[in-house]
């Protein structure tokens, strides 16, 4: 069957929604190309794959708006997107740890046996430091609650936030954007203030040791880092094209920023260390150093191949990289567990979460995520953030 039959036949199979018959044949035509047989295969195992979809045209674009419907576990199935093995259930986290985790419009804390607390209806959340608090926003407002849901304080932002970051160490500042604006709160919700203009949509970033230091990026597209306290600009990059993501170095000697073509490494007063191109139609989706080390977990998309990848990048050789994991579909940002044994990956499109050792080359696989954030809704996407705190609040923020 050439590709023109192919696609003949799935015009027949769902003729009453052109959206969803050209998203079924993307699907199908995906999963025909990474079907191709490999040496002393036989032939026709393409052709079976193709035969099976057809008559399911429609219901394989229907899945990725609900991933967990039984239409989207078959189509799963039979595009084998997703670990084989993976267990039905979120049973506990393994290597401990909370997670703090965005799903079905809310967010939600995760202990480490598994139990879950739904916070309320945030567009976004940050754990505070040491995990005792959540900074989330939605709208124009910005609250500080506790683990348990309890709201500590809120106030009125003078713009929609796009991002919130508790400062590391005391946790005694917040720094959040409000369209243009960043802005600087007290960890008690006093104190207010605008300390820059910067630019929209890219979160600021405070470097993680006690010298309340912020990186954040400018309308200019340079990367600034200030001293809170008292205002003054320890150092600006050169312009950089257009930024999406900053990540500082656990030991806050580096500053990753990610562009929309190319990673670039920053050290001391902005120099650029280290840089790499992305492959053409690639871009990065989540980045996260690893607690300890060079080592920064990335997960970057393939557009034309519709393939996503885990791989870890070394900063300490120029950014080089080897891949962990990849597979059809789109995976969710990175996150390191606490004592940097495991990183969790999200397929989103499989709806399973992979816990994964690096270097070991095993992982654990929990299924069905999506419908454990929002029990009884028909069509929730699987939770694309993830954020691993310590395994037991501490008494600081």
């Amino acid at each position: 069957m050439t590709e023109r039959e192919l696609r003949d036949a799935l015009r027949r199979a769902a003729p009453d929604d052109d959206g969803a018959r050209e998203r079924s044949w993307r699907v199908v035509r995906a999963a025909y190309a990474d079907a191709r047989p490999r040496p002393h295969r036989r032939r026709w195992a393409p052709l079976l794959v193709a035969l099976a979809l057809v008559p399911v045209a429609a219901g394989a674009a229907a899945a990725a708006s609900a991933p967990h419907s039984d239409v989207g576990r078959w189509v799963r199935g039979v595009l084998g997107v997703g670990e084989r093995h993976a267990r039905p259930v979120l049973g506990h986290v393994p290597g401990g740890g909370r997670l703090l985790v965005e799903a079905g419009g809310g967010a939600w804390v995760v202990a480490p046996d598994g139990a879950k607390r739904r916070l309320g209806a945030y567009a976004g959340t940050s754990w505070s430091p040491r995990g005792l608090f959540v900074v989330g926003w939605r709208g124009r407002e910005l609250t500080a609650l506790e683990p348990g849901g309890r709201v500590r304080w809120s106030l009125p932002a003078p713009a929609p936030i796009g991002a919130a970051r508790w400062g590391p160490v005391d946790g005694y500042r917040v720094a959040y954007l409000a369209g243009a604006q960043l802005r600087i709160v007290n960890g008690n919700g006093t104190g207010d203030r605008l300390l820059a203009a910067a630019r929209a949509g890219v979160a600021p970033e405070w470097r993680p040791d006690s010298t309340r230091t912020l990186a954040y990026v400018d309308a200019h597209e340079r990367v600034n880092l200030v001293a809170i306290e008292s205002g003054r600009r320890l150092w600006r990059s050169a312009p950089l094209e257009q930024p999406t993501a900053l990540a500082w170095s656990s030991r806050g000697d580096r500053l990753l920023v990610v562009t929309r073509r190319r990673l670039v490494v920053l050290g001391a007063r902005g120099r650029r260390l280290a840089s790499r191109a992305l492959a053409p139609g690639v871009v990065v989706t989540g980045t996260q150093w690893r607690p300890r080390g060079a080592q920064i977990a990335i997960v970057r998309r393939d557009g034309a191949r519709r393939r996503s990848e885990l791989v870890l990048a070394d900063a300490d050789r120029g950014l080089a990289q080897h891949v962990v994991f990849g597979g059809p579909g789109r995976f969710g940002a990175p996150a390191w567990s606490p004592g940097a044994t495991r990183v969790l990956v999200p397929w989103l499109d499989a709806d399973q979460w992979l816990f994964l050792r690096p270097g070991f080359r095993r992982l654990t696989a929990f299924a069905n995520i999506a419908e454990q954030f929002a029990p009884g809704a028909t069509a929730v996407a699987s939770p694309q953030s993830v954020q691993w705190c310590c395994a037991t609040a501490e008494r600081a923020g």
